[in-house]
């Protein structure tokens, strides 16, 4: 018979100890299981909102490019949004022998109820290409006459069209052929698309002969470098090409502010949940280190206790994260449903919530870890302490090797995060925000003793109730530590996170200034986005400048510019113009600028490009490559990889973009805002323009205060997902708070047994309550505010933006919010304490 191997043996024996004392003892204790497994789930659920909506506006992206690009392996993708020769297609089917498919693309957008559309146009090739558009494409196709399909359009179900409808997309009237209802429709940008073919896409969006891109399938067996090679040869500068998947960096890149702020809010809520998940259990292993210390003189071994914890504690870490999963999907999906939806003239894709495969593991991992690491307390249990009461046995305050180490440690991570966002560059400077949160624990950790000391002493303040408050904080006082850290944690996150956020949106909105300074603008594009085109007519400078009450009319215009995988935005300037870089650069580099002689760039693109002031960059342009000095860079707002300005007159001959997507409107000091408004939309009213699309009229004002909604968008985003943080916050130290009642009931019940009244027990409680609060919101306010100016660097390192730091009012709502907390949290068990039975409260728990 075969002898069971020892590790075996090992094993069993534990799981049988951990199911008839551990696990009973969590039975035993039911609301001391819900306190500390409640702190678990909502620790879980924040690390999976949080890590959810990083990145999602880039997966949604990247999915929709997938499933529009297919098998493809090279994309040819115009400069500008003038688009490409279609005949370049046809070049390379004749001239490239890799080349298995080659297939032209239109990629616009359309309004269908006053919302962006993704309109997706290509000819018959588009079969060639593996995914979602083929199989809907080839579905709703099949029984459908060409000629048919010249007039016509094929729709995905989630516009809520039905196959007859008839449409004015463009100014041109189109009825809906078919809705392509399947699943891989469905799935294509949330089954809202419109694809129709090649000249009629090429007319709905005034690129009659031009094409957006051209996706290329390579035979296999053929090496793509050598295929690409070639097709660089013959496109020679006109276009760029690159992966089909550059869209969703560029996405990627176009939200950087967005995601390194959220990055570094999920970073510093990584930090935080694994700090709340330990501070809880460890209060909750420290209230049972009697029954702990009982079995310890009873002859169990330590190795023992310490397996049978850490085996219970990865039980609480595990169940507590895989609940906290479904709970921390349905917050990032509100998260991402309260983005507000994009401005009609943009692209349109729907974004969707993702959650990465890791990060459940992420949460889980994180979770156990943190439940694990503070059952280790049992290593300091010693069997004296069954003999004592619980209170004693946490009254030996921290003193020692560990405490000079934290100290050490700590004060190192602080100098070392202010060494990182002074001297790493880009988004790894967020790094120092960690390190910062990490060495502040550190050295509060090393600082227990004072700070306890400290509440004993705010205690007194309090009268009676107040000194035998302290006495029982002097007691217990890792407890107290515990307390007031959930205190200070939750009011440094609330400050600091938020302080940053709204600082970043402050210096976006101030890049702006400028903006606002035309009276009124005529623009291809709503106020809301930048006037990318179409081309305004020539003749609409001289007729808005003839308008009663005009005094000047300024030309300008924006473009699109594919700067390898990036897209940057170029502004072409007019002497007098009234924008953002006319008031930022200086004044040298502006003459100079609008001499012709050079560009001006903002701080973000100057990154994307790795260039500085007096640099010459190179820019692939569709007339040849040009190289341009760089005569200023300055801080802009966000658009894209940034944005850049040169003349008018340079742009239009290097990207062959002669005329105005905008003019910017100025009037006589006495003239009828109302009255030159109303002329001139009047004027525009039935001006043609490419693709038919509306000239709007709007005011400077307008502009800016549109632009600027869509920085605190931005804003809201990271904001929406501070508040989740700042929420686990508040639900542990309610936990936390509940849970210090919950060890301490004995003790009120021997207190009320002794003739103290249920008002004065209530009172005591709130004095220890009050004097941790007062502490932990001391304590707090320090590291929030060193927090919140650390933030700013950080900010200021990864966006390129200048974040002017300034102190923000709601520090002191989120100081109140944490005290009140606090004070609710002592008050509501202290009261169910002090009216329960006395002889149930003074029974051994």
């Amino acid at each position: 018979m075969s002898r069971t191997p020892r590790w075996a043996e090992s094993l069993l024996a534990g799981l049988t100890r951990i199911r008839l004392l551990n696990l009973r003892e969590i039975r035993t204790h039911r609301l001391r299981l819900f306190t500390s497994l409640a702190v678990v789930v909502v620790s879980s659920a924040l690390l999976i909102a949080v890590l959810g909506t990083f990145g999602s506006t880039t997966e949604s992206v990247r999915q929709f490019g997938n499933a529009v690009s297919g098998s493809a392996d090279l994309e040819v993708a115009a400069i500008t949004d003038t688009g490409i020769d279609a005949s370049l297609a046809g070049a390379i089917r004749r001239d490239v022998e890799g080349a298995k498919a080659v297939v032209p693309m239109i990629r616009g957008s359309v309004v269908i109820d006053d919302s962006a559309v993704p309109l997706i146009g290509s000819d018959q090739r588009v079969t060639a290409l593996s995914g979602s558009l083929r199989a809907a494409v080839q579905q709703g196709s099949a029984a459908i006459d060409l000629d048919r399909l010249r007039t016509g359009v094929l729709v995905g179900p989630g516009l809520g069209l039905e196959a007859g409808d008839r449409l004015t997309v463009g100014g041109v009237d189109v009825e809906v052929l078919e809705v392509v209802d399947d699943r891989q429709a469905a799935d294509l940008n949330r089954g809202r698309f419109v694809f129709a073919y090649l000249d009629l896409a090429q007319r709905l969006v005034g690129l009659e002969g031009r094409v957006d891109s051209i996706l290329i399938v390579t035979e296999p067996g053929v090496d793509p470098g050598d295929v690409r090679s070639e097709v660089e040869r013959i496109v020679d500068g006109r276009a760029v090409v690159v992966n089909p998947d550059f869209r969703a960096k560029q996405a990627e890149v176009s939200s950087s502010v967005t995601r390194d702020a959220t990055l570094l809010v999920s970073l510093v809520s990584l930090v935080i949940a694994a700090f709340l998940v330990f501070n809880t259990m460890n209060m909750a292993v420290a209230s049972r280190r009697g029954s702990l210390a009982m079995i310890r003189a009873l002859g169990g071994r330590r190795s023992h206790l310490v397996g049978d914890m850490l085996g219970e504690a990865a039980i609480m870490g595990l169940v507590g994260g895989v609940i906290g999963i479904p709970i921390g999907i349905v917050a990032g999906r509100a998260v991402i449903a309260s983005l507000p939806d994009p401005p009609a003239d943009t692209v349109g894709t729907v974004v969707d919530y993702h959650l990465s495969w890791y990060a459940p593991i992420v949460a889980v991992i994180a979770c156990v870890a943190a439940t694990a690491l503070a059952a280790r307390a049992v290593f300091s249990v010693s069997p004296v302490e069954a003999m004592a009461p619980v209170e004693v046995s946490d009254s030996t305050v921290r003193r020692g090797p560990l405490v000079a180490v934290a100290a050490v440690v700590g004060v190192a991570g602080l100098v070392a995060s202010w060494v990182i966002v002074a001297t790493v560059p880009g988004r790894p400077a967020i790094l120092a925000g960690v390190v910062y949160l990490i060495a502040a624990l550190l050295v509060c950790f090393a600082l227990s003793r004072p700070l306890s000391w400290l509440v004993v002493r705010v205690a007194r303040w309090f009268g009676g109730p107040g000194a035998l408050a302290s006495v029982n904080t002097e007691r217990a006082p890792r407890r107290a530590w515990a307390t007031l850290m959930t205190v200070a944690v939750a009011i440094a996150v609330g400050m600091g996170t938020s302080g940053a956020l709204d600082n970043l949106v402050s210096s976006m909105s101030r890049s702006l200034d400028g903006l606002g300074d035309p009276d009124f603008y005529v623009s291809s594009s709503s106020e809301a986005s930048l006037p990318l085109g179409p081309i305004l007519p020539a003749s609409l400078r001289d007729e808005v400048a003839a308008v009663p009450g005009v005094t000047e009319v300024i030309g300008g215009q924006w473009v699109a510019v594919n700067i390898g995988e990036s897209r940057a935005n170029l502004q072409g300037l007019e002497p007098g113009s009234r924008a953002p870089f006319m008031r930022k650069a200086s004044p040298e580099a502006v003459a100079r600028v609008l001499a012709g002689d050079g560009i001006l760039l903002s701080n973000v693109l100057a990154r994307v490009l790795d260039a500085k002031t007096g640099d010459t960059v190179t820019l692939a342009t569709p007339t040849g490559r040009h190289d341009v000095v760089v005569r200023d860079t300055v801080d802009y707002v966000s658009v894209d990889s940034g944005v850049a300005a040169m003349s008018q007159e340079l742009l239009g001959k290097w990207f062959d973009r002669d005329g105005d997507t905008y003019l910017q409107v100025i009037t006589a000091p006495d003239a009828d805002p109302a009255a030159v408004q109303g002329a001139l939309e009047a004027l525009v009213a039935d001006v043609p323009t490419a693709g038919n699309k509306p000239i709007n009229v709007y005011t400077g004002a307008a502009a800016l205060a549109a632009t600027q909604a869509v920085v605190q968008q931005a804003g809201s985003f990271t904001v929406a997902i501070q508040w989740i943080v700042a929420g686990a916050a508040a639900i542990a130290l309610l936990n936390t708070l509940l849970l210090s009642v919950i060890e301490r009931r004995r003790e009120l019940g021997v207190l009320r047994a002794m003739g103290a009244s249920r008002r004065f027990v209530s009172r005591m409680v709130l004095a220890e309550a009050g004097a941790v609060a007062i502490v932990g919101a001391l304590v707090g306010v320090l590291l929030g505010g060193a927090m919140h100016l650390l933030s700013d660097e950080i900010l200021s390192v990864t966006t390129s933006l200048d974040v002017v730091y300034s102190p923000r009012p709601s520090a002191a709502m989120f100081v109140a919010i944490a005290v009140a907390l606090c004070l609710v949290g002592a008050f509501i068990p202290a009261v169910r304490a002090s009216r329960m039975n006395i002889s149930e409260s003074i029974q051994s728990e």
